[in-house]
């Protein structure tokens, strides 16, 4: 669960990193490296299990206007019944051009089983670039290394 956690983070996050200054919608794919974990207690190991990833990331605006990047991301498996989302994820999207970096904080759930896909929400927020600032919300369906999911930044 953790990996497709750690990998729904990463694309909500490549998202936020290339939009523009006026309030806009996007799309985002992103492909992300298998997570590298940390700790874990419980039957299966899972529980407060910590992990970091990364990736390329593509966004494309509602006008059409195209950008790519780079997202890392830590994330945290949570206990069973002690939270509201199975998994919570920290991200940044850093622009390849190193012009914009967008922080993104997800909480994704399962889809069905537990190792199935991942459906994810999230806040947004610029850090530096054009965005700087200014904050949004994405969601994500994170299905195996090629995730997509959607975002809106607000004015």
């Amino acid at each position: 669960m953790m990996r497709k956690f750690v990998t729904a983070a990463l694309a909500a996050t490549g998202l936020l990193a290339s939009a523009g200054v006026s309030a806009q919608s996007f799309t985002y794919e992103v492909d992300i490296a298998p997570p590298t974990f940390v700790g874990g207690l419980g039957p299966d190991g899972s529980y407060g299990r910590g992990g970091t990833t990364g990736g390329p990331y593509t966004t494309t605006l509602a006008n059409g206007d195209t950008a790519t990047g780079t997202l890392t991301c830590v994330g945290m498996d949570q206990p069973p019944s002690t939270s509201l989302f199975a998994v919570h994820l920290a991200c940044d999207a850093v622009a390849t051009d190193g012009s914009t970096r967008t922080s993104v904080l997800y909480g994704c759930n399962p889809i069905g089983e537990d190792d199935g896909p991942l459906s994810c929400v999230g806040g947004i927020e610029g850090k530096t670039g054009p965005n700087a600032g200014r904050r949004g919300s994405v969601t994500l369906h994170l299905r195996g290394e090629n995730s997509v999911g959607t975002g809106q930044w607000y004015e």
